[in-house]
């Protein structure tokens, strides 16, 4: 669900285009697929588990809150290190769970299990990208009419809703920091209030049964 807002941090707020917005997104991409591997590795040299959500959920936890500090001055470096943080979390995580709701059924239920994982994932990534979502509607109309306050707004412009980068690149100097700001802050509040879900799955991971590799 945080995942989908980091674009649009990149292109309203960093002002770059879809493209580059996307490159952007490498560090995260390479921090999960590294995590990803050296888990796997390990778990099949160990054959045990339970450690990498522990630890992958703990790290998740620690990048989304380094993303809720992500503002108009956050120079690409230190944006890349916290999306850098957050894909480790999520490496570490995701495919290491599968294996172990795949190892803790009988083979005639392999296939059921396998896809009742991906289901329950698939409905957790929708229910996050909907509740996060509804914050950043919330707290947008906020926090744009606190960051223009005393401006005086261009023609069929308003604090109440957003811009798009075409029309950010059009507008004023003053009311385009403003409109900036005010976008910076309301992401923030996103990547914050998912903070709490990434502790919950923290403590959660905690109750993962270690059932060796068969």
């Amino acid at each position: 669900g945080t995942i989908a807002y980091l674009p649009q941090y990149m292109q309203i707020v960093k002002g770059v285009s879809p493209t580059v917005s996307g490159l952007r997104l490498l560090p995260l991409m390479v921090g999960l697929l590294t995590t990803s591997i050296v888990s796997g590795r390990l778990v099949s040299k160990w054959g045990r588990y339970r450690i990498f959500p522990i630890i992958g959920t703990a790290t998740m936890t620690v990048g989304l809150y380094l993303l809720s500090h992500l503002g108009v001055a956050t120079s690409v470096w230190l944006s890349s290190l916290y999306m850098l943080v957050l894909g480790a979390g999520l490496g570490a995580s995701l495919q290491v769970l599968v294996v172990a709701v795949q190892n803790a059924v009988s083979y005639t239920d392999l296939g059921a299990a396998t896809g009742g994982a991906t289901f329950f994932r698939s409905i957790g990534g929708s229910f996050g990208t909907a509740t996060f979502g509804a914050v950043f509607s919330n707290v947008l109309g906020g926090d744009l009419a606190t960051a223009l306050h005393g401006l005086a707004l261009p023609h069929g412009v308003t604090a109440a809703s957003g811009a798009s980068p075409a029309q950010l690149a059009h507008l004023p100097a003053a009311v385009h920091a403003g409109y900036v700001s005010g976008y910076a802050t309301a992401l923030q509040t996103v990547f914050l209030v998912a903070v709490p879900f990434g502790v919950l799955a923290f403590a959660l991971s905690w109750t993962l049964k270690d059932v060796p590799l068969r």
